[in-house]
């Protein structure tokens, strides 16, 4: 490669931290990951309840007054920072969130932290799915 010269951060476009900002997530420290991982453990349970009734609705994915009542009977509501869409769930902990989805086929969760510009009207575990 000679004659060209590598930019300053590798391959990307001279702006793309800062216009892919609103993707980056807070960070967790290990103690934080670990009781997310412990919330997760309890929402994971309810969820498979869910599942286990079963009635999954269009592609497999359960509904969202479904999961919705599962995670309420964990306590958790929209002052958790709970968004719950078809097949999909997003819950706060106060530290970190869990996410992930619900379907026929499938229960997974992930703990990450907030965004830090989240999609708007979703709560702060859901990424933005829009940019600058």
């Amino acid at each position: 490669m000679t004659g060209t010269h590598q930019k300053e951060n590798g391959d990307r476009a001279p702006h793309y931290a800062e216009n892919h900002a609103y993707r980056m997530q807070a960070s967790m420290t290990a103690d934080e990951h670990a009781r997310g991982q412990a919330s997760a453990k309890l929402i994971r349970e309810e969820l498979e309840k869910v599942r286990q009734e079963g009635g999954p609705g269009e592609h497999g994915a359960f509904g969202e007054e479904r999961i919705a009542a599962a995670l309420s009977r964990l306590g958790c509501g929209e002052e958790h920072g709970v968004y719950v869409g078809p097949g999909f769930y997003s819950v706060h902990t106060g530290v970190v969130c869990v996410s992930g989805y619900v379907t026929k086929d499938e229960l997974t969760s992930e703990v990450h932290g907030a965004y830090i510009e989240p999609q708007p009207g979703t709560g702060p575990c859901v990424r933005n799915q829009g940019g600058h």
